[in-house]
C-alpha cells in the first residue's frame, strides 16, 4: 500500500521546512512527498526542492486557492492512499504508521485524527478542545464524521469519485465539504485518536477580524450544501467563541509567544507540557 501525501502551500517558507522534516523522518516511511506551491513569492519552493533526495515532488499550481491546489496534489499522487496536511503541521514520528493502520480496513474510505497547537500552552487542553469543536460538535450538527484539513487521509479510488462532486470554493471548509460528500455517497470516514499531527496556532493569535472572516466560512458551508440546522449550530458556536473564548485564548498566546523583550509563559508551560506524553 503505497502512501503519498499533499501539501498545499502559499507563502510558507517559516514553517515548511520543519513539515518536510517531520514528515521524511516517520518511522514507517511514507512513498511520496507532493508539496504544491500556490504562486509563493518567498522561498516556499525553493526550501521544499532541497528535499528532493527525500522524496519530495515540488508541483506549481498557478490557479489560486487551497482548493485547486489540494485538488492538483491529489491528482497528480501515485500513492494509493493520499495524505493531506498544512505546511504548518509538524506530523507525529508514527502517523504514517497510524494511517496504514486505518486503511488496513477496505470498509474505510478516508481517515482523520486529532491536533493540538504546538506553539501554544497547555498541549493536552488543546487536544481536548480540539477532539471536541472540530469533531464531536461537527458530528453532532451534521450527523456524520468530519475530516480535519490538517490531518486527512483518503483513497486514490474513493477521490477519483469524490473529485466530480467536491465543491470549488473558495469560501468554503474544504474539508467539511469532503465530508458531507463523502456522507453523501456513502463512504466511510474513520476517526482514528492515534493519528495525531500538530499545527500551529498562528490563525487564533491573529486579529479577531480575520479570525471571523475564518469561521464565517464553517456556517456558509453547510449553508452551501443545504443543511440549514447545521449552519444556524454553527453560527451560533462561532459567536460563542468569538465572544467568549477568544479573548482569554489571544491573551495567553501573546504572553506565551510575545515581542521580543517582554515576558514569556513558554519556560512555565514546557516543563509541565514536556514531563509525560499527551494521552
Amino acid at each position: 500500500m503505497k502512501i503519498s501525501v499533499v501539501v498545499p502551500a502559499y507563502n510558507e517558507e517559516a514553517v515548511i521546512g520543519r513539515c518536510l522534516d517531520a514528515l521524511v523522518s516517520q518511522i514507517v516511511p511514507v512513498d511520496e512527498i507532493l508539496v504544491v506551491d500556490n504562486n509563493s513569492s518567498d522561498r516556499t519552493g525553493e526550501i521544499a526542492e532541497k528535499y528532493r533526495d527525500h522524496g519530495v515532488r515540488v508541483i506549481r499550481e498557478t490557479t489560486q486557492g487551497l482548493v485547486p491546489a489540494r485538488n492538483r496534489g491529489f491528482d497528480e499522487a501515485t500513492g494509493d492512499i493520499l495524505g493531506r496536511i498544512d505546511a504548518d503541521t509538524l506530523v507525529e514520528p508514527d502517523w504514517s504508521q497510524r494511517l496504514a493502520e486505518a486503511f488496513a480496513d477496505p470498509t474505510v474510505s478516508a481517515a482523520t485524527g486529532p491536533s493540538w497547537f504546538y506553539d501554544a500552552p497547555l498541549h493536552r487542553t488543546g487536544l481536548v478542545a480540539q477532539r471536541l469543536f472540530c469533531h464531536r460538535v461537527n458530528r453532532m450538527l451534521s450527523g456524520h464524521p468530519m475530516l480535519w484539513g490538517s490531518n486527512m487521509a483518503l483513497t486514490k479510488e474513493c477521490w477519483r469519485e469524490l473529485r466530480e462532486h467536491a465543491c470549488p470554493g473558495p469560501d468554503i471548509f474544504e474539508d467539511l465539504d469532503l465530508a458531507i460528500h463523502l456522507h453523501r455517497l456513502g463512504r466511510k470516514v474513520c476517526y482514528t485518536d492515534r493519528m495525531r499531527a500538530p499545527v500551529s496556532a498562528r490563525r487564533i493569535g491573529g486579529s479577531l477580524r480575520d479570525l471571523h472572516r475564518y469561521l464565517r466560512t464553517w456556517h456558509h458551508t453547510y449553508a452551501l450544501h443545504g443543511e440549514r440546522r447545521a449552519a444556524v449550530g454553527a453560527r451560533a458556536f462561532k459567536f460563542a467563541g468569538l465572544v467568549f473564548l477568544f479573548p482569554s485564548v489571544s491573551l495567553m498566546l501573546r504572553a506565551y509567544t510575545p515581542y521580543e523583550g517582554t515576558l514569556s509563559l513558554r519556560k512555565l508551560f514546557s516543563r509541565s507540557e514536556e514531563a509525560r506524553p499527551i494521552p
